[in-house]
């Protein structure tokens, strides 16, 4: 686990603002909020990275349909740092292939829901080679416009159906992926779901604009997990109880 400044994180009481129930979580990320594992085996510091992150445990087996859901809101400031990636909800591989990203090291995710080039994205990386020596392409597919999520929530739900091999994820109740591939090439020991704010190659943004980050500040809540899109997705399945 990762530590974090107490400006990175604040857990919110606030009925009128909340997507759902009374609280909702609130995540800042600013110019050199870059951290290390507590072990030692990872440092955002030394890979171009910025971030602060949640895990979610229990982690997840590679059978039959694994579907997660969130509501997402972005700061009406919202920056999009463009080329550095910016992501907000990331499914991410335990016991996964490794390899390298622009000369780093690299543990690609499956999934990673992506702000860039002024819209997010649901980006599945779609992995081949070794496990020892993977190649990463990332396979974007246009969600929603990021003006149009400033101050303002939006849903977000995917399934991976490893049964059938099939991809599907949705906005607002809208489907808008469909994907008839196998979401793995290399099975991982298990997947899990992991939300918050992470900033990869900085560097790029950091080079254009006088060396530094912007804030960004981005609201979640509303966070499932389930074996169907009925069971994560409140505007496919109104009768969903509210997460506080």
């Amino acid at each position: 686990f990762m530590s974090h400044h107490d400006h990175n994180f604040q857990y919110i009481k606030d009925k009128k603002k909340a997507r759902a129930g009374k609280y909702y979580q609130r995540f800042e990320l600013r110019d050199g909020d870059c951290f290390g594992d507590d072990d030692g085996g990872w440092s955002d510091c030394d890979t171009d990275r910025e971030r602060v992150e949640f895990s979610t445990r229990p982690r997840q087996p590679i059978t039959k349909n694994q579907c997660y859901g969130y509501s997402l809101m972005l700061s009406k400031d919202f920056i999009d740092t463009h080329p550095t990636n910016v992501t907000l909800g990331q499914v991410h591989q335990h016991g996964g292939p490794k390899g390298t990203a622009e000369g780093l090291a690299s543990f690609p995710p499956l999934i990673q829901i992506d702000a860039r080039e002024g819209s997010l994205y649901f980006n599945w990386h779609e992995l081949s080679g070794s496990a020892t020596n993977v190649i990463d392409k990332s396979r974007y597919h246009k969600l929603k416009s990021l003006e149009d999520m400033k101050g303002v929530w939006t849903d977000i739900s995917f399934c991976l159906d490893f049964k059938n091999k099939r991809m599907d994820a949705w906005v607002d109740g809208i489907k808008k992926v469909e994907i008839l591939k196998s979401p793995i090439f290399f099975k991982p020991e298990a997947i899990y779901f992991k939300h918050g704010i992470y900033r990869s190659f900085i560097s790029k943004y950091k080079a254009r604009n006088n060396g530094k980050m912007p804030t960004q500040i981005v609201f979640y809540d509303e966070i499932r997990r389930g074996n169907s899109i009925e069971k994560v997705d409140v505007n496919i399945n109104p009768k969903l109880k509210r997460v506080d």
